[in-house]
């Protein structure tokens, strides 16, 4: 009967997202089922934990598990699972694990248990990298506070506000601040989820009491929670900072970041600055920042792209738009991407350099077809730059008549 029920499970395997990658078809296998089939692999649990509007979770898909090196090492130390997270039994593992960002990645034991998490877009190298990490015993969570039980007593009001943007339901201040002044015990792993979820809504002692516990609370739910609660309170004093051009409490946001980012602290500091140059208007020391973030590595092509489309869309200094085109222009000599040369013909049009941003557009077009990404934006971009070329060539004809 074992034999048999193996090989059912078996069948259900399927190549989903990646020709490589084997992905176990969630339709059919029940959760219970992975654990079993993980137990007898001697696998570790790899869901990708994904949402059907997740630009980034295509870009992992068709980038990171599509190379054979990463497909190769999930197979052989893995079980693969997926769900999209806000259907079916994807808004179960939303609610339990408590998945707010996408893409996720959640590795969890034989039994179920959850022993690492991972956030966001990575590229193969630097995946292949932390996935050896979550293998080794030593680095994985040990997260006491998290139980098996997939409902762990959650209030309705806390279930409700999972699932697809249309059908999800917010509860107010009122629900929730009353549902933890009535919990016996706030680190208890229900009310623990409420305050994580509903951050904002929280009354003050129930925010305090989030800092006070801090190690505890870390201990028992994992270093990633503790540290999205953290940034809670940074984005709070870091928006306080923009609204007043307060450059002291800027500088007490970087110290609060040093403290519970210490890894990360230099990044961190990166983007506050940033993010706070944006909102003041201060460009040129935005662009200087981008910049130092630049030699220092600590900058990326899709950050790069990022920081200077803030500058197409919100700045109007020439010397600031002629630095983002330049961070552009050495991006796409080694990344000739639809975004990047899109983002750098758009620069170019800022600028006033109509005949070379009308070449870049023409150039991200190609990519964007090659790549079967919408174009649309860039085509409208296109007919912009000839309809301001047309004057110029008529005035040119004129003076040669002349």
């Amino acid at each position: 009967m074992k034999k048999i029920f193996f090989l059912m499970i078996t069948i259900v395997s399927f190549s989903f997202g990646s020709e490589l990658i084997k992905f176990n078809d969630t339709t059919n296998g029940s959760w219970n089922d992975f654990q079993a089939l993980a137990a007898a692999g001697k696998k570790l649990i790899f869901i990708d934990a994904y949402t059907d509007w997740c630009v980034w979770c295509k870009v992992m898909d068709k980038e990171t598990f599509s190379d054979s090196a990463v497909a190769e090492f999930m197979n052989s130390h893995f079980m693969n699972v997926r769900y999209e997270m806000e259907t079916g039994f994807g808004i179960t593992m939303s609610a339990k694990y408590r998945v707010n960002a996408f893409p996720t990645f959640l590795i969890f034991s034989a039994e179920g248990k959850l022993v690492y998490r991972i956030v966001g877009f990575h590229k193969p190298k630097e995946f292949l990298e932390i996935l050896n990490t979550a293998l080794n015993p030593s680095k994985q969570e040990n997260l006491t506070g998290v139980s098996n039980n997939l409902n762990p007593d959650f209030p309705n009001f806390y279930l409700a506000a999972f699932g697809k943007s249309q059908t999800r339901v917010r509860p107010d201040s009122a629900t929730v601040n009353s549902y933890l002044a009535s919990s016996a015990n706030l680190s208890a792993e229900a009310p623990y989820s409420v305050m994580f979820k509903f951050y904002s809504l929280l009354r003050p002692e129930f925010k305090q009491y989030l800092l006070d516990h801090f190690d505890t609370l870390k201990y028992l739910y994992g270093k990633n929670d503790m540290e999205n609660i953290a940034g809670s309170i940074i984005r709070g004093k870091l928006s306080s900072a923009v609204k007043h051009a307060d450059e002291a409490e800027l500088s007490e946001v970087i110290t609060l970041s040093q403290k519970y980012f210490p890894e990360n602290s230099k990044t961190m500091e990166l983007n506050y600055r940033l993010q706070y140059f944006t909102g003041t208007k201060q460009w040129k020391k935005f662009a200087d920042e981008v910049e130092k973030g630049i030699a220092a590595n600590l900058v990326e092509e899709n950050g790069t792209n990022s920081f200077a489309w803030a500058v197409y869309e919100q700045c109007d200094e020439k010397p600031v738009i002629q630095r983002a085109a330049h961070w552009m222009q050495n991006v796409i000599e080694k990344f000739p991407r639809y975004m990047f040369v899109d983002t750098y013909a758009a620069l170019l049009y800022k600028n006033g350099e109509l005949k070379n941003a009308k070449r870049f557009a023409e150039k991200a077009i190609a990519f964007g077809k090659e790549e079967k990404t919408d174009v649309k934006e860039t085509e409208e971009l296109l007919q912009k730059i000839n309809s301001e070329l047309k004057p110029e060539r008529k005035q040119n004809s004129i003076k040669k008549k002349k």
